[in-house]
This record gives structure tokens, sequence and C-alpha cells, in this order.
């Protein structure tokens, strides 16, 4: 693990103390030689409060098997597809088939490069598996020698204060919007940055959103929006919609700013995207105002708007090295954007 890493952590005597949120996780599992240690930090992961958590989730599974049978339907799926835009459990099954179909053989070429890396570096000790906690560990490793991405070096031209401000300024021009710190704001942490929202064209108010972007005790562990208000009309007068951005990313250190993986602002694109839609609304009806639209929907604006982040004049705008000043270098644009859809493991 690198020294930027360890710095972050808390140290007791020789050891250091690492939590399952995300800025530890997700290093150590992509970094961390030691598979051993990968693996305590997987299972740990994926485990949490399991002895709690089965018996409920088996109850759940009786229950909305009886809920859905109650309600006309065959089975749950039957019952939530329903409202859906896949309409029926026919029609998933035949999507992820002829999905499957499609990414098999890509499957089979991507796997086969990574067991081929681990083979290399664990020799005689080679078990001819990938298990969950090797993968995210080689496939790093196979962007790093393929295509010559170094996430620990072009991470340093994306430090959070800059993107944000000129991630903020893309969102405003592209949707003719005007966004503008709160003054006074309310908030739950002092972390937190409250702005106000407005029409460019006629400076009319639309609504306010919050960024909370560490990590902190007792938070929500994942990157997500919230809707806090739902815009819609309550006896003929307008609510103004509000919105939250949750997410984890890593601390700035004491001599050093917040710095995001390309992959984290990819993530702080297509969330902030959920704020967008939450914003933009003009429904009359909070049912259907903002994200509430049909599930197989909802992430659909946000993956479109995440493609920015894969546009090389964007990433230009979007980056500026933290001691330097310098935009990513065109090399180094031109790398992550040819390793994007390099292997379909890392989408499955």
């Amino acid at each position: 693990m690198n020294d930027d890493f360890l710095d972050e952590l808390e140290k007791s005597e020789e050891k250091f103390k690492v939590t399952l949120k995300y800025p530890h996780l997700f290093p150590i599992l992509e970094k961390c030689s030691n598979a051993e240690t990968r693996k305590t930090m997987n299972v740990a992961a994926d485990t949490q409060c399991l002895e709690a958590n089965v018996p409920i989730l088996e109850e759940v599974v009786v229950l909305r098997q009886e809920e859905a049978k109650i309600l006309g339907f065959e089975n749950h799926a039957a019952y939530v597809l329903a409202v859906k835009m896949a309409k029926n459990a026919e029609n998933v099954l035949s999507f992820l088939k002829s999905l499957n179909e499609k990414l098999s053989p890509v499957f089979e070429a991507d796997l086969k490069s990574l067991l081929e890396l681990k083979k290399e570096e664990t020799g005689d000790a080679f078990d001819g598996v990938i298990n969950a906690w090797d993968f995210r560990y080689y496939h790093t490793k196979l962007v790093e020698t393929k295509f010559q991405v170094d996430e620990d070096k072009i991470k340093e031209y994306f430090p959070i204060e800059h993107v944000t401000e000129a991630m903020l300024s893309i969102y405003q021009s592209v949707l003719g919007l005007t966004f503008k710190l709160t003054e006074n704001p309310h908030v739950w942490h002092e972390s937190v940055i409250q702005y106000d929202v407005y029409d460019t064209t006629d400076s009319s108010f639309i609504g306010h959103f919050y960024l909370d972007l560490h990590p902190r005790d007792g938070k929500y562990g994942h990157a997500a929006e919230f809707g806090l208000s739902k815009g819609c009309l309550i006896g003929g007068v307008r609510q103004y919609p509000v919105a939250a951005m949750v997410a984890n990313f890593t601390k700035p250190l004491p001599d050093k700013p917040a710095l995001l993986k390309h992959d984290e602002v990819v993530t702080y694109f297509h969330e902030f995207g959920h704020v967008m839609h939450e914003l933009m609304t003009t429904c009359n009806f909070s049912l259907f105002s903002g994200t509430n639209v049909e599930g197989d929907f909802v992430e659909t604006p946000s993956q479109m708007l995440e493609n920015w982040c894969y546009e090389e004049d964007v990433l230009k705008l979007l980056s500026k090295h933290y001691t330097s000043g310098e935009p990513l270098p065109v090399t180094l644009r031109n790398q992550l954007i040819a390793a994007r859809f390099a292997y379909v493991l890392n989408s499955l």
C-alpha cells in the first residue's frame, strides 16, 4: 500500500486501523498484494450483520410471495415488474439471456487475462481461480499493464475542490442553471455545503441541493442521492425540490487536498445527475416528481450524464494537478478513454 493511503489511517503501536468504508475497502482490494488481507476485508464487508439479517431476509422472501399471491400475481417478480418498463419476468430473462450470449466470449477472454496475471504472480501456489477478493486486485494490474493507467498518478489531477467547481460549471452550462452558495445554510454537519439553484433565463428560483462528500462515523456508507423534498403543488402553491448528494470520498490530508480516482469522478457526475433529475422536475404531483419514475429507468439520466467524464475536452476541464495546476496530459486522457470498455468483467 502506498504512503498516501497509510498516512490517512489511524495507527496504534505497529498496527493500522481500517474500516469497511469505501475509502479503505476499495484501495485494499485493488492494491494490497497480500491475498489473505484482501480476503479478510472482502469477507468482512460481504458478511456484515450476517446473523441478524439472514433470518430477516428469509422471512421477507416468504412474505413477498404471499403478498404477490394476495394481489393476484404469480410471484414477487411479476408483481414488481408490472409497473416497470420491463413489464414481466419473461422480458427480463430474455434480455439477460441475449446479453449473456453477446458478452460470454469477451468475459472468457477477460477472465483468461486475469488468470494469467495471477499465475505469473503466485507461481506454484496458483489455484486456477479468480476469487471475489482477487478480482479488483488483478483487474487493476491488468489496466495498469495494458493501458498504462496508473490511478495513483491520475488522481493527482483530480483534487475534489477543482472537480466540484468544474462539474458544477458544466451542469450549469448544459442545463441553463445558476448555482449559488446558500447564505446562512441549514446543514447537518459542518462539512456539508448547501446551494441555491436558479433558472439562468429568468432568474426564477428552482430549489436547493446539498453536497455531503466525505466519510464520518455513523454516516451512510455508500454514494447516493436523496430527495429531501419533492417538487410539486400543494394547495396550489409550489413546493420547491430539495436534494442531497451523499458520498464517501477520501478526506484531505494536512499537506494534500482530497484527490479523486477517475472512477470516483464518474461516481460524482452520476450521483449529481440524480440531483439534477430531482431538481429539474416540473411535475405537479409528488408521486411522479423527480426520481419517482419506473425503477428500471431511474438510472438512465445519470448513466447518460456520466459519459461527460470520458470526453477528452471535459477531462481537460475537470482536471488540474494539485501542485502544478496542469490539466491531465493528452496521453493519460487517451489511456483512460481507451480503457473504459476494456474488460467486461468490470461491469458484471
